[in-house]
């Protein structure tokens, strides 16, 4: 069993509370600490919690990290995030939310680190002394065009990332958008317990605010390094530039193992399956 620590931005999209989800539903994984970043990071927090109370299951220590981007660009804020889990911000700090803990410390202290949101956190993690071997990042995009959300939101987080040479499996948002959920898949979900409803209402509330359906990013990008069977990678170095794009120059020995495809029915299917054994 892998230990793990998972930084998140969860709250705007719905994906980072699938991953959290998928991860819980995981035997490989054994989640030792969750950290959130960018904007309310306690708010963020206090979900995390929130899923874990649903799910039935203890959290181990969740801790609120970097607010802003280190970029400087502004927080982008959707405005329902928590809407479906009421009472968080006034919720009493507990053991389980130390709002004394130090985010960066405990992404140091993890050998696997698994990042779905801005790199802002991760990023100083690795400035420091750690024990991380291994990066897991739901993030960028080999197509021409926009940048992806999560390198846009702090693009000097994820060079620094990057520029590290630090081995990881990322998958970008070219690849993860092939997934899309069906009714049927959600008909599942919800009938998995108490968190399997929220993750539903949370997918209507966000496929609603965005005007189509959506795609569980965050999940795919995690279950690629749980699953590589159903993956085809691609190796060599993530190159960041200073407008947010990616690149990926490919090398054998590279240090990064980018999504280059996947088998869209069968990591859906998983994702499912994964999600529903917490029920």
């Amino acid at each position: 069993m892998v230990e793990i620590a998972f930084d998140t931005d969860i709250g705007s999209d719905v994906d980072d509370l699938l991953a959290l989800a998928m991860i819980l539903g995981s035997p490989e994984w054994d989640l030792q600490a969750v950290t959130t970043v960018y904007g309310d990071t306690v708010l963020r927090a206090r979900m995390v919690r929130g899923a874990y109370r649903l799910a039935g299951r203890s959290a181990p220590p969740i801790a609120a990290g970097a607010r802003e981007a280190r970029s400087g660009r502004p927080v982008w804020w959707a405005g329902h995030e928590g809407a479906l889990m009421p009472g968080l911000t006034t919720e009493p700090v507990d053991e389980s939310l130390d709002e004394s803990l130090d985010a960066v410390a405990l992404l140091r202290g993890s050998r696997v680190v698994v990042a779905v949101g801005p790199l802002t956190n991760v990023a100083e993690a690795l400035e420091g002394s750690h024990d991380i071997e291994q990066l897991v990042v739901m993030g960028g995009d080999l197509r021409p065009g926009e940048p992806e959300h999560n390198v846009l939101c702090d693009v000097a987080a994820a060079q620094a990332v990057f520029v590290t040479g630090l081995p990881a499996v990322v998958t970008g948002i070219d690849q993860t958008e092939r997934v899309v959920l069906t009714e049927a898949q959600l008909s599942l979900i919800e009938a998995s317990g108490e968190l399997g409803k929220l993750l539903v209402a949370e997918i209507r509330q966000f496929r609603s605010w965005l005007g189509r359906p959506d795609s569980p990013h965050d999940p795919v990008a995690v279950l690629a390094a749980i699953r590589p069977d159903l993956f085809t990678f691609a190796r060599g170095w993530i190159r960041v530039s200073t407008d947010g794009r990616t690149v990926l120059e490919r090398h054998g020995d590279g240090p990064h193992r980018m999504v280059v495809d996947l088998d869209t029915e069968a990591v859906a299917d998983e994702l499912v399956t994964k999600i529903r054994r917490i029920g």
